[in-house]
C-alpha cells in the first residue's frame, strides 16, 4: 500500500486540492453575494431559486409544485411551503389547472417578475466577476 501511495504524483494532488478549495471558496462567495442581492430585493436566496425555477419554464409549460420540487431538489412538502411563502410575499399566485383539478399551477406576479429579473441581474454580475477565478481553478485540475 505504501508503494502505491509513494508512486502517486503528490504535486498534482496538491494542485487538485488547492483548485478544489479555490472553487469551493468561489462558490461560497457567489452564494453569499447572491444572498445579499436577494435580501436587497425582499427575498431570500431560496426564494430567488424558486422564482427562477418558475421563470425558466417555457411559456407553454405551466409549472406545478411537484415540478418545482423536482427542479429545486427538495421534497414536495418543502416546495409547497416555499410556494406558500412566495404567495404571502406577493411573488407568485396559484391557479387551478383547467384540465386537471388535482394540479395547482404556480405563476409569477408582476412583482415576482421584477424581483427575479433584478436578482438575476446581480447574479450575472457576480458570476462575471468570479469567472476568471473559476476558470483558473478549473484549468488547474488534473
Amino acid at each position: 500500500m505504501t508503494e502505491i501511495l509513494q508512486a502517486l504524483p503528490t504535486r498534482n494532488l496538491d494542485v487538485d486540492y488547492t483548485a478544489l478549495a479555490r472553487l469551493q471558496r468561489g462558490l461560497d462567495g457567489v452564494d453569499s453575494a447572491m444572498a445579499a442581492v436577494a435580501t436587497n430585493h425582499g427575498c431570500t436566496l431560496s426564494m430567488y431559486q424558486l422564482l427562477l425555477a418558475v421563470r425558466v419554464r417555457r411559456q407553454a409549460e405551466r409549472v406545478d409544485i411537484g415540478m418545482l420540487a423536482n427542479a429545486l431538489g427538495v421534497r414536495h412538502p418543502s416546495a409547497a411551503e416555499m410556494v406558500r411563502k412566495a404567495v404571502a410575499s406577493g411573488f407568485v399566485t396559484l391557479a387551478a389547472d383547467e384540465y386537471d383539478a388535482r394540479r395547482v399551477l404556480v405563476e409569477l406576479t408582476a412583482d415576482g417578475h421584477r424581483t427575479v429579473n433584478a436578482v438575476a441581474s446581480g447574479h450575472r454580475e457576480e458570476l462575471r466577476r468570479a469567472r476568471a477565478g473559476f476558470i483558473a481553478a478549473l484549468n488547474a485540475l488534473q
